[in-house]
């Protein structure tokens, strides 16, 4: 990536990275993460049980000039929609020099924008007041190359810190260019959809609005998962769904009063953490699955419904983004029944398995819907340029 500290750019094209293996350290990870599940959910046949993004905005230097956007604003004016985002860095030269009056510009085709300005006496500028979406950033100075980063992804609000950039004298006319791999893109995907809830509450990270998402590497799907089993939200569902196991009595063997609430509660987050770590990480690691819903938006509402209905029974390849059967997700479901047998009383593993599986394609086939049709209107921090399947010639 183009973000490497003080980094030296070179004249040739940076490209994307390819996939890496699925890493030691993140097998590592995953153990232990299906340990403590698997131990929590153990304890549900014994005792008792036991179970974070942030942003930092870096103050503006008070010589930072003003974009010409900005200046063209009319005082009083307030901004509709949200937040607008901004972009600074500070422009140096291959040894490290300032470069002072660099012209910096910076444009979207989505809409159709373009803000412009010029670095500072210390080579540092700061463009504000921009809307949500897609950016490219061009930098020249005379004298020497041209520096342009393309797919900059801002979001609403967000301050968005270009790494140091060092332009190299301009010898032979040759442009730099840089381009985020597709890590680094997938990365910037998932920190959006990290942040998405309707109603500003309830989690929706598992839904995707950019049609041509990139895949997420073995480590961002357990990043995923964890933040999912991790969210407050999710582990109050877990507690209101062990409170009515216990007014009902389901499992009788769990007893009743807080030893019995807690047994109920270990088994219920078993369930769906273990059901999860099967499907969305390791078997859609080891198939090259993604694990994400993605939303059409677009078209008639029969193909929408076609859309959601079967994305139940197929999934996204991670390398040709075709869709084929969805063996990461029964496989996982299925083996999620099979664990869930052993701390569940009284339970025989092949109808765990087969309860499990069908309950669990019903239930996806019911959120898919509620994705396609309902969730877009509801849900925040969804990305302006996200608009779901291009629209059909």
């Amino acid at each position: 990536m183009y973000g490497r500290g003080s980094l030296k750019l070179s004249s040739h094209v940076h490209r994307a990275r390819p996939r890496p293996a699925i890493p030691w350290t993140y097998i590592v990870a995953l153990l232990v993460i299906f340990t403590g599940c698997f131990a929590a959910a153990a304890f549900a046949q014994t005792s008792e049980l036991h179970a974070p993004a942030a942003g930092s905005a870096t103050p503006t230097l008070p010589d930072a000039p003003q974009s010409t956007s900005q200046a063209a604003r009319p005082p009083g004016a307030v901004s509709p929609g949200p937040p607008p985002a901004r972009i600074k860095g500070v422009v140096s030269d291959i040894q490290g020099g300032l470069v002072p009056g660099a012209r910096i510009v910076i444009a979207s085709t989505t809409p159709p924008t373009t803000h412009e300005t010029t670095a500072n006496s210390a080579g540092f500028f700061n463009v504000g007041g921009l809307v949500p979406g897609t950016y490219s950033v061009t930098i020249s100075s005379p004298g020497l190359k041209t520096y342009v980063v393309h797919d900059v992804h801002l979001r609403p609000g967000q301050i968005y810190s270009l790494p140091e950039i060092s332009l190299p004298i301009a010898g032979a006319r040759a442009d730099i260019t840089v381009t985020l791999t597709t890590e680094e893109l997938a990365e910037t995907e998932l920190h959006n959809e990290l942040h998405q809830r309707v109603f500003g509450v309830l989690p929706n990270f598992y839904t995707s609005y950019q049609w041509n998402a990139a895949p997420l590497t073995p480590k961002q799907k357990l990043k995923l998962t964890a933040h999912a089993a991790t969210d407050p939200v999710f582990l109050g569902i877990t507690g209101i769904t062990a409170g009515i196991e216990q007014a009902q009595n389901t499992y009788p063997e769990y007893g009743g009063g807080p030893v019995g609430y807690w047994k109920r509660y270990g088994a219920a987050y078993g369930d769906a953490v273990i059901g999860r770590l099967m499907s969305a990480v390791v078997f859609d690691s080891l198939f090259h699955q993604d694990p994400r819903y993605f939303v059409m938006t677009n078209g008639p509402w029969q193909r929408r419904a076609w859309h959601a209905v079967s994305s139940t029974f197929m999934q996204r390849s991670d390398e040709t983004k075709r869709f084929q059967p969805a063996y990461a997700h029964l496989l996982g479901s299925a083996t999620a029944g099979l664990i869930a047998s052993t701390y569940h009383p009284g339970s025989n593993p092949g109808k765990m398995v087969l309860n499990n599986t069908v309950i669990d394609l019903g239930n996806k086939a019911a959120n898919n819907l509620v994705r396609e049709f309902v969730l877009r209107h509801l849900a925040k921090h969804i990305p302006s340029y996200a608009k779901g399947k291009p629209p059909q010639n």
